[in-house]
This record gives C-alpha cells, sequence and structure tokens, in this order.
C-alpha cells in the first residue's frame, strides 16, 4: 500500500480555543485539506507542538480532527505538555510524534485539523500536523 501524506501547521494563542491550523510554511493558503480521492483510511498522525514558555505555568496540547471527511465524526489526539517555573526561562524542543490510527475516511471531503491547549495559558504554541492516508 502506497501512503499520501497532508500537512498543516500554525500558532495557538489563547488555553480552551480551538484554532483552525491553516498554513504550511511559506504557503500563507494552502487551500482546503481534502481526502485524496483514493484513500480509505486515516493511518497515522504525525505531530509536534511546543511552547514559547512566556509564563510560569503548564498547559497540555492537542489536536482536533474534524470535518465531512470523517467517516465517524470528529477525533481528538493528545500532543504533550508543556510546564514552565519561571516566566521565559526555558526553551525546548519537541521531536515529532508518530501515532499509528485506523480511522475511516471519505474521499474528497475536506477534513479540518485544529490545535488546541488546555490548562494554564503558557503564551503561544507553534502546532504541526502531517495526516497520513492509506491507498
Amino acid at each position: 500500500m502506497s501512503k499520501v501524506y497532508r500537512s498543516r501547521e500554525g500558532d495557538v494563542t489563547a488555553v480552551d480555543t480551538k484554532t483552525q491550523l491553516t498554513t504550511l510554511g511559506s504557503e500563507t493558503a494552502p487551500g482546503p485539506l481534502l481526502v485524496p480521492s483514493n484513500a480509505k483510511t486515516l493511518s497515522a498522525i504525525i505531530m509536534s507542538a511546543i511552547s514559547d514558555l512566556a509564563a510560569a505555568a503548564d498547559t497540555v496540547h492537542f489536536i482536533r480532527l474534524e470535518g465531512p471527511g470523517l467517516q465517524d465524526g470528529p477525533e481528538v489526539i493528545a500532543v504533550g505538555a508543556d510546564g514552565a517555573q519561571v516566566a521565559t526561562g526555558g526553551m525546548g524542543s519537541k521531536v515529532a510524534e508518530v501515532v499509528n490510527l485506523n480511522i475511516d475516511v471519505i474521499p474528497n471531503q475536506e477534513i479540518l485539523i485544529f490545535g488546541e491547549s488546555g490548562g494554564e495559558d503558557m503564551g503561544q504554541t507553534t502546532m504541526g500536523a502531517t495526516l497520513v492516508f492509506e491507498i
């Protein structure tokens, strides 16, 4: 089986706020993220998130998948968590994580990717997600 990848990224700037990830680096308007025409399943998500640690706080990050391209409705996947004891006193780097999935999709329909943080407001969190479709 072959695979097709679709990616989005963006900044989440407030906790408990669903923020759509709509850009892709230098592509500021890549258009809708459509399920490939011959895809059967969403087999994995590759994702990462990192905060600027602007506040002495802690937060958890997750990705929401929504839209008509998901046969069984929305999905939520945990990305990770951040915390700092001193405002602007931290720095971090996170390796992207692969989470294997088996989610049925509807070809040629859109999937929306949202980033969200919960807990305390850490400042700005940059998130990236790549959907992996089985063909």
